[in-house]
């Protein structure tokens, strides 16, 4: 059975998915009128709380959806409005947006205010009722159609509605439009086919990166635009960066529409030289249904200007190769740095000592072991 409902009541669900947080209208005479009704701008809708499955209809108890229509000039007067929905969608991938349907309402009585809610508009016990002789586009329509049998979820993309309140010319459900008393336009992204499908990526800083730098660059890849960014401490308690997140953030700053920040120069906690950190990335997919986070991985780097001896058995390790340099490169991503007195048969070490002996080493091809306790 289709997911989606027969386009006569396409216009209808578009209005309610789609439709304007309150606003003001423009009126051209003395009749003026507000129209309430809740902002539903989600990045992932499930199609099915917004239709009768059994029926095909826009369902009559959508979750969260009630309004109301009220005339504001002058205030508490009797009238009779008529409404005409255009729905506009823009598929994503196409050069541009196309029109799906629109329709007009035959008149229907505003005494005052009145509250518009979902089993008005499925055509439930209500007086708002569509004319005959809509515009429908079948191409759009069949679109819709083909990819409701496949996904619970509206199409991504971009959907536009623009609704137009008219005075009705008579009292009663025989009057015909007369002078516009509102107008509203939406515009609403639906930016992911599911939750699944979003999946943020860090960039920089690269895993266990050692940076010369207080205030390092962030950088990474997200498909929504509105991110909160973790900046956490690893102290030698920590076994592991997962761990390090438990605590307390040195940093959460919440980033729109870029994906790169700079540490902040007047953050509340400073990074420190030779101290060990993690950070990762998290953003919200918003559904009808629930707001679920989605988090990128979590990596650690290390703040430091200059360590001539790590740099120095960094070399070391990494020319002996294999498990030796792995196992080097695994001590440094969970935060331990060489530090202290180095020795050769009990006897102090310098760094000038230690390259030279690299040097030796090197040359001679010799083989060597190395035991990390």
């Amino acid at each position: 059975m289709k997911r989606f409902l027969l386009l006569g009541n396409v216009v209808w669900i578009l209005t309610a998915i789609l439709f304007l947080s309150p606003s003001v209208s423009h009126a051209q005479s003395n009749l003026k009128v507000t129209i309430d009704l809740p902002s539903l701008d989600y990045d992932v809708i499930y199609l099915g709380d917004f239709i009768d499955i059994s029926s095909n209809k826009l369902s009559k108890n959508i979750p969260n959806f009630s309004g109301t229509i009220t005339v504001v000039d002058p205030p508490g007067t009797l009238a009779w409005i008529i409404l005409t929905v255009k729905a506009d969608i823009w598929f994503k991938g196409d050069p541009g947006p196309v029109t799906l349907a629109s329709a007009e309402t035959d008149p229907f009585k505003v005494d005052g205010t009145r509250s518009l809610t979902a089993n008005d508009l499925a055509g439930g016990v209500s007086d708002i009722e569509v004319k005959s002789g809509y515009y429908e586009n079948k191409d759009a329509r069949k679109r819709i159609e083909d990819y409701a049998a496949k996904f619970p979820t509206a199409p991504v993309g971009q959907y536009f509605i623009e609704i137009v309140a008219y005075a009705s010319t008579s009292p009663g459900p025989s009057g015909t439009k007369g002078n516009i008393v509102g107008k509203t336009q939406k515009v609403i992204t639906v930016r992911n086919a599911s939750p699944e499908e979003v999946q943020v990526n860090l960039i920089d800083p690269q895993p266990g990166a050692t940076i010369a730098s207080t205030l390092p660059t962030f950088s990474w890849n997200s498909p929504n635009p509105k991110v909160t960014l973790y900046v956490y401490e690893k102290l030698p308690v920590h076994q592991s960066p997962q761990e390090a997140i438990t605590g307390i953030p040195y940093l959460k700053q919440d980033v729109e529409g870029r994906q790169t920040l700079t540490y902040p120069t007047d953050a509340q906690r400073r990074l420190e030289q030779n101290k060990t950190y993690v950070w990762y990335v998290e953003t919200a997919v918003t559904t009808n249904r629930q707001t679920i986070q989605k988090q990128s991985e979590v990596r650690l780097f290390r703040i430091q200007t200059e360590n001539q001896q790590s740099q120095v058995i960094q070399e070391l390790m990494n020319n002996l190769g294999g498990a030796v340099s792995g196992t080097f490169s695994t001590l440094q991503s969970i935060g331990w740095q060489p530090t202290g007195r180095m020795t050769l048969d009990g006897k102090p070490l310098t760094l000038d000592d230690l390259k030279a002996l690299i040097t030796k080493l090197a040359a001679q091809n010799t083989q060597v072991t190395v035991r990390i306790e």
